[in-house]
């Protein structure tokens, strides 16, 4: 019935229940990387670095949020407050997910295709949250928006795995190693640029017009921030501390921080940058 510790939204279990917003992404805060539809992979590019990560299905591209797993990430504020000027859409419809309809059973479970993580105490039996169902037992107005959603951020995600496997197929994934990353994270995946300058160029007219080259550049562009974010975790870390201790630490100095990090970033070696641009 549940799927990684979510339930399927039914009537059974949800007809006169209720739910609310989250307020914190204090569900965010031990994330380590989010999935990324390839329709917003700029705005992504623009905050975090983009890696790709290997599934069943194949390889899709990641926002890193963590250089350290074991560290929270330095997006998450101590009171929960989201610090990056972009949000993914895999983080905005918390507490739902979409299981797609391949996925759902027959049992009608999944008729909906929403699943609800009931452990974030977001699930409630207050009548003035928004309703699970109507009284004719359609889903509600709101949760049917995020129906519509979710459907939506599907099919990108599915056209995204699908320029992934153009991209794969042409043998231009490797594991990702530049000298920001090596000693930090494993796991991930980046596009080689010297596979890259070999693909005929019937092949980089495909990638042109298919969005792939939109992808690959933004993915060379975004691991720049793992140049600040790692040393930005760390001052993280440190006003962490202080606000656990009594020591007032605001928004502003982490930004400074930010700021201080992204600063030095300059004279930091690029050699894996070299040719970013070259086809």
């Amino acid at each position: 019935m549940a799927q990684i510790g979510l339930t399927p939204v039914t009537r059974l279990r949800h007809g006169h229940r209720f739910w609310k917003r989250y307020t914190s992404f204090e569900f965010a805060r031990d994330m380590v990387d989010c999935p990324v539809a390839e329709a917003e992979v700029l705005q992504a590019a623009a905050t975090f670095p983009i890696a790709f990560r290997k599934s069943e299905r194949g390889f899709y591209p990641v926002a890193i949020l963590s250089m350290t797993p074991d560290k929270p990430t330095p997006f998450v504020s101590a009171t929960g407050e989201w610090r990056a000027s972009y949000v993914p859409s895999a983080l905005r419809c918390v507490p739902f997910q979409f299981r797609s309809p391949e996925l759902q059973d027959k049992t009608g479970e999944g008729e909906f295709g929403l699943l609800v993580n009931e452990s974030l105490d977001l699930v409630t039996d207050n009548p003035e949250d928004e309703p699970f169902f109507d009284r004719t037992g359609a889903l509600g107005p709101e949760l049917q928006n995020v129906q519509v959603f979710f459907r939506k951020l599907t099919a990108s995600l599915e056209n995204t795995y699908q320029l992934c496997r153009t991209i794969g197929g042409m043998g231009l994934f490797s594991p990702l190693a530049c000298a920001q990353m090596d000693e930090c994270l494993g796991g991930y995946f980046g596009v080689d640029l010297a596979a890259l300058r070999q693909v005929p160029s019937a092949h980089l007219s495909l990638l042109a017009m298919n969005g792939g080259l939109r992808l690959i550049h933004a993915h060379q562009v975004s691991l720049t921030h793992c140049a600040w974010l790692l040393p930005a975790q760390m001052r993280a870390e440190e006003l962490a501390k202080k606000s656990s201790t009594g020591v007032r630490s605001d928004a502003s100095e982490f930004m400074e921080a930010l700021a201080a990090a992204q600063r030095k970033e300059s004279l930091l070696d690029h050699r894996w940058q070299e040719g970013q641009y070259a086809i």
